[in-house]
């Protein structure tokens, strides 16, 4: 199965004849909202936790194959693809040799410190999915609906 971030898409593949229609339709759905909830918070948390994993390796990773790229004369095209360079914001080679900037370590650890308090502030709720069930809600207090647009 197929998952669109694209609504309209979605149901257009799903084979509505209408599919702007549909999805109006669709989201005003109690069962269709939550699955969306499900998946938009399941989807959230994979990437959320992918960020803190990535903050966490430039905020307290070692330099060890940063060193090694700088102090190793001939490195083989293998020695340079098993090397972990995701602290490295920049490399330039000038006159002098090979010039490496890191990321900036101490705003990698404030991003973590300032993530944590959100989460612990917030419920942590998406604003596509408030979007949604504030669609969902207007076109319930519309009333009506139409069988033959789903």
């Amino acid at each position: 199965m197929t998952v669109y971030a694209d609504p309209v898409r979605a149901a257009r593949e799903a084979g509505f004849k209408h599919p702007e229609k549909a999805w109006s339709e669709l989201a005003a759905r109690e069962e269709i909202v939550g699955e969306i909830r499900r998946r938009s918070e399941n989807i959230r948390s994979i990437y959320e936790s992918t960020a803190v994993c990535g903050m966490y390796r430039l905020a307290y990773g070692g330099v060890s194959d940063a060193l090694t790229l700088l102090y190793r004369e001939e490195l083989s095209a293998d020695e340079l693809n098993k090397l972990d360079l995701r602290n490295i914001s920049e490399v330039k080679r000038t006159d002098k040799g090979l010039e490496v900037k890191f990321c900036d370590r101490i705003k990698a650890a404030e991003k973590l410190k300032e993530l944590s308090e959100r989460d612990t502030r917030q419920g942590g709720s998406s604003g596509l999915l408030d979007a949604i069930l504030l669609s969902a809600e207007a076109l319930s207090n519309r009333g009506g609906s139409d069988p033959d647009a789903v």
